[in-house]
């Protein structure tokens, strides 16, 4: 496995985050330069979705607690990071997902891969 320098990490964790706040998930320039043009997202339901789709989401309310719970990084490759966590709901009990994403860096860091997966805690 590769280090990715502490810096980084909370840099990653900020961007993950920016992605359960609405003033940055629904703000269209902000996802288009975060979100790689390869990118795809597997939700929680099992459906797949298109960068195109993420980017024009329309605003809703997100229903997270932030920070997210049991963040971590993995470096994978020189310019590349696997982040893992849980999303857990801020009100209800249903909803929590295992979550991972793929960053990798080539003039930024840049989110090409999303999987969300249902779990019961």
């Amino acid at each position: 496995m590769v280090e990715i320098p502490r810096d980084d990490v909370l840099l990653l964790q900020a961007m993950e985050e920016a992605m359960w706040r609405p003033e940055t998930r629904f703000d269209r320039a902000y996802m288009e330069a975060v979100l790689a043009p390869e990118f795809v997202e597997i939700g929680q339901s099992g459906r797949i979705w298109a960068r195109e789709e993420i980017v024009g989401t329309p605003f809703q309310e997100i229903d997270v607690v932030l920070p997210l719970t049991d963040f971590h990084v993995q470096g994978v490759c020189e310019h590349g990071a696997l982040v893992r966590y849980t999303s857990m709901p801020a009100h209800g009990s249903r909803g929590a997902a295992h979550r991972s994403s793929v960053w990798t860096r080539t003039d930024r860091w840049r989110l090409s891969f999303h999987q969300g997966t249902p779990v019961a805690l």
